[in-house]
């Protein structure tokens, strides 16, 4: 089966580069415009819908016309804990130039009071083992848990930088086997424009 990830709509704290995590930010009013312009890709339309429990995330499935998505709380972002509503610059000036090589690399990296890259990444193969069998889905969640599903299908160490971008108006898809293992079906698919 497939899965179409979607990152939620831009907020005013994405303008900002601010660090939402489990913050409960809303859409900002060109986040709210440029989603109700689109619909999930082209394929999804019968596919289960699930949402992350964030605001954010429920106004970006609301307006993409998912009707009733399941909320399930392995879709949310990355927990940032004491760095949620900085900039980078703020938390370096609170904590030190090297606030971040202190908080870990890759699957080790933890923001002081928050949630391990390696727990985002253990809580997305869970999800992705839940709904492996069935019908094909379509998730709204964050950035944070596509990365997390682009290094979950390919291995990416994370040492180096990404070597795809994700196109954050665009949805990540992969193909689940049985047991929930990912692969890339297809890197930033367009969504489809309401006519």
């Amino acid at each position: 089966m497939r899965i179409a990830l979607i990152r939620h709509g831009p907020t005013a704290w994405n303008a900002e580069k601010r660090v939402q995590g489990t913050i409960d930010t809303p859409l900002s009013a060109e986040g709210e415009a440029m989603m109700a312009r689109l619909l999930p890709p082209e394929g999804f339309e019968a596919a289960r819908p699930f949402c992350s429990p964030k605001l954010r995330a429920r106004q970006t499935a609301a307006l993409l016309g998912l009707e009733n998505p399941t909320l399930d709380t392995r879709l949310a972002e990355q927990n940032w804990g004491r760095w949620e509503g900085l900039t980078r610059a703020q938390m370096l000036a609170r904590d030190g130039e090297d606030a971040f090589r202190r908080a870990g690399l890759g699957l080790q990296f933890r923001p002081p009071g928050g949630e391990s890259t390696g727990e985002l990444h253990t809580r997305v193969q869970d999800f992705f083992s839940d709904v492996a069998t069935g019908a094909d889905v379509v998730a709204v969640t964050h950035m944070g848990v596509l990365r997390a599903a682009y290094v979950l299908a390919t291995g990416w160490d994370m040492s180096q930088p990404m070597p795809a971008e994700l196109d954050t108006g665009a949805a990540l898809i992969l193909s689940l086997d049985k047991s929930g293992a990912p692969a890339i079906a297809e890197l930033n698919a367009p969504l489809r424009k309401r006519t």
